[in-house]
């Protein structure tokens, strides 16, 4: 079953996803699990490298949320890298550590460490300066 913890103050620790791509469709090699950057500052986009450290990112994951009811089968995960935007979520139903979103089975995860909905993008990275020419 496929997993993304949200660490306080830190990444996103992704555990089992099958597909990983970037902006360009290209897959994206990933270990079972992984830790995705959510402060927006890595020099190792999308991978953390641990610059929340520096850039002293905050952002609370609050309570654990009980894991979201879905019909996605399993092999079906996928994380998208949205071109100097979010991560696109597809078949991760196990948000651990923040509240399930309305469509446990689609949902986008900020990247750029500057939305006033984290761990949800709310489309902050539209009006700054985050990039991710790489992916």
């Amino acid at each position: 079953m496929a997993t993304i913890e949200v660490l306080n103050d830190g990444p996103l620790k992704v555990t089992g996803v099958k597909q990983f791509l970037n902006s360009r469709g290209v897959a994206i090699a990933i270990e079972d699990t992984a830790f995705l950057c959510r402060c927006g500052a890595s020099a190792n986009k999308p991978f953390c490298d641990g610059s929340h450290k520096k850039t002293e990112f905050k952002s609370e994951c609050g309570k654990p949320a009980s894991p979201a009811a879905t019909s996605q089968q399993a092999g079906e995960s996928r994380i998208d890298i949205r071109k100097n935007g979010p991560l696109g979520v597809t078949g991760v139903p196990d948000l651990v550590c923040a509240k399930a979103p309305a469509d446990a089975a689609r949902y986008s995860l900020c990247r750029c460490g500057l939305s006033q909905n984290k761990p949800f993008c709310d489309g902050a990275h539209k009006n700054s300066a985050f990039s991710d020419d790489k992916n």
